[in-house]
């Protein structure tokens, strides 16, 4: 059994004298597996606590569990201060930058204890797996996913990591959605051609507007919109299906979710 304090040994020598917490993010609500998925609500969410739970504590290594008992680490952070505000203990967290590259790879056994959501360094937990670098989780079916802007861009910058994801997303033609979560207004898209879907969907992962008009505007205003876009695919078409077969099945989608009026799209 590799445990997390020896794998960690092997990267670092910062936690063996210093005094270090574990904490798991786990819950059923929805909104709070929305926020799951928004790495910067979710530091927000974990850096102040109604009671002083990271106390005299230097780092803080943060799980988001998963499936059974198995947790993946979202973040190791150094705690440099405290501070009172508004009945809430405000913590001052910074990523180490040096294992970065652990983050969204490492797997826990977390144990039995589902219960306690923050819990001692020294209480030994078992490495389940520690994934390849990029991977963002196993690919299941073309039409039962949504992917984060965050996640689109992981994806497309880690084919390898992902091969199945590839292999799918490149293999088909097909009508997408981009959700802004922000408004609730649409866009709806097509892909044809070399690559299929990955293949267009690799401009939204290098700019974040993939050359169209309306979401242009909305980076324009805010460069850092597209990390409220959400990417999900609405049909799949056969790869041979030429583009005026392709632009047919768009126009119809953009008529049935009325995104010319009510949505993004312009034309």
């Amino acid at each position: 059994m590799i445990t997390l304090q020896s794998f960690l040994n092997s990267q670092t020598d910062i936690f063996q004298k210093a005094k270090v917490k574990l904490v798991r993010h786990k819950d059923d609500r929805v909104e709070y597996r929305d926020m799951l998925k928004n790495k910067d609500t979710l530091l927000k969410y974990q850096s102040e606590q109604p009671n002083d739970v990271f106390k005299d504590y230097d780092y803080i290594l943060s799980f988001i569990g998963k499936e059974r008992r198995r947790s993946i680490l979202f973040g190791i952070y150094k705690v440099n201060g405290v501070k009172e505000k508004d009945g809430l203990f405000c913590y001052d967290l910074k990523q180490v930058p040096e294992l970065e590259h652990l983050n969204d790879r490492v797997v826990i056994d977390w144990g039995t204890a589902g219960r306690s959501w923050h819990q001692k360094y020294e209480n030994t937990k078992e490495i389940v797996q520690v994934l390849e670098e990029g991977y963002i989780g196993n690919f299941t079916n073309l039409l039962d996913f949504t992917l984060e802007f965050s996640e689109l861009q992981r994806l497309i910058q880690n084919p390898d990591a992902n091969r199945d994801w590839y292999h799918n997303l490149s293999s088909v033609n097909g009508i997408y959605l981009i959700l802004d979560q922000k408004t609730g207004m649409q866009y709806i898209g097509s892909a044809c051609g070399a690559k299929g879907i990955w293949g267009r969907w690799e401009n939204y992962a290098k700019n974040g507007h993939g050359g169209n008009i309306e979401l242009k505007a909305l980076l324009k205003t805010e460069p850092r919109y597209a990390q409220n876009f959400r990417y999900s695919i609405l049909q799949t078409l056969p790869s041979n299906y030429t583009t005026k077969q392709v632009i047919a099945y768009e126009k119809l989608y953009k008529q049935k979710l009325g995104s010319r009026v009510h949505g993004l799209n312009g034309n």
